[in-house]
């Protein structure tokens, strides 16, 4: 620890492209300033998620500077532009960042280091890629500090996404899994108001909080290489190792979910190649679907009620251990000193 607070003793300085802090690069501000290490900043602003949100009460003001040659260390959040944006004349450590919807779909010059949401096993582009979580921030953890206990909750499942597009595994979902799952348990679908989805979480015992998009491939179509290069190119990957893939899967509700100690119930991260640096284990911190017997996915979990309680505390404290924001920082950090060394 004391060597990596000692080679970024002049600093981290983050920079957001195309718009405010994102809730990754937010989290590892918070990080640094747990480990002591001074951060400058481009921006005072932060992507506001409700508890979710990082630096909640810090006066981001003071930290703003404009970028130049002196910092110990460069982090380029790439998200709000999925594109990259050079940054000259940096011999420091220096890495891009990228938690957009469609961050398998970007990637750096392969000098560069790229930690990327969503990534998945089955498939890549080039590059020094590394995956990432949505992880925790220090005001979600907090938030959930006093949660109910297991027993007095409301035994009922949490389907309350917020509407958005690219969504298509919670659309099949709604049409298998939930149908199958409400003949065991109250499924509440109740549309929730910003302020109160936290006390939601914190008094249901379970939330369904998988998410993500399936994709296949298209470049078999010669139509795009020859008409919108830019857009093949965007669909080019080095290995695709599997018919299709789901993308897009990580969200706010999985880490949200594990805050509260709820039960956490997400697709099979080993089943479908979910790439993180520490993996949940199945039946031990979430609750597995398979796409391949959605009626056993729901018969496994209600046979296993009475390990509920257990699983869910162990993901909320797993979740805590890998991707609260000083942990990830650690990792974060790590890597991008030994890529930097090479």
């Amino acid at each position: 620890m004391n060597d990596l607070t000692k080679a970024f003793a002049k600093g981290l300085y983050v920079h957001a492209v195309g718009g405010p802090l994102t809730h990754n690069s937010g989290c590892l501000v918070e990080g640094a300033l747990d480990l002591g290490i001074p951060v400058k900043l481009n921006v005072a602003q932060v992507t506001s998620r409700h508890a979710s949100m990082p630096l909640k009460d810090v006066d981001l003001k003071p930290l703003v500077s404009q970028p130049f040659a002196g910092y110990g260390g460069y982090l380029v959040d790439i998200t709000h532009t999925n594109q990259f944006a050079p940054f000259d004349g940096i011999t420091a450590p220096l890495a891009y960042l990228n938690q957009s919807d469609a961050a398998a779909f970007s990637s750096v010059p392969n000098k560069h280091l790229l930690f990327a949401a969503h990534e998945n096993a089955f498939i890549s582009k080039a590059g020094m890629r590394q995956p990432i979580a949505f992880g925790l921030s220090n005001s979600l953890i907090a938030a959930a500090a006093q949660r109910p206990a297991f027993a007095n909750r409301k035994r009922a499942a949490l389907r309350n996404f917020r509407p958005t597009l690219n969504q298509s595994l919670r659309a099949l979902l709604d049409i298998s899994y939930i149908p199958a799952l409400a003949k065991r348990i109250p499924v509440d679908s109740t549309d929730l108001v910003p302020h109160a989805y936290l006390d939601a979480l914190l008094n249901t015992s379970v939330c369904l909080a998988y998410g993500g998009d399936f994709y296949s491939p298209i470049m078999g179509n010669a139509w795009f290489a020859k008409n919108d290069p830019a857009f093949a190119e965007a669909h080019t990957f080095t290995r695709l190792d599997a018919p299709a893939v789901i993308l897009r899967w990580d969200s706010f509700r999985l880490w949200e979910s594990f805050a509260a100690g709820c039960l956490t119930v997400h697709l099979d991260f080993e089943k479908y190649g979910f790439a993180l640096p520490v993996k949940p284990k199945a039946w031990e911190h979430y609750v597995p679907i398979n796409l391949d017997n959605i009626a056993g996915s729901v018969d496994a979990m209600l046979d296993r009620e009475k390990d509920w309680p257990a699983i869910a505390e162990q993901g909320r404290a797993w979740a805590i251990e890998h991707y609260a924001p000083r942990p990830t920082t650690i990792r974060v950090l790590s890597q991008m000193l030994r890529h930097a060394m090479v």
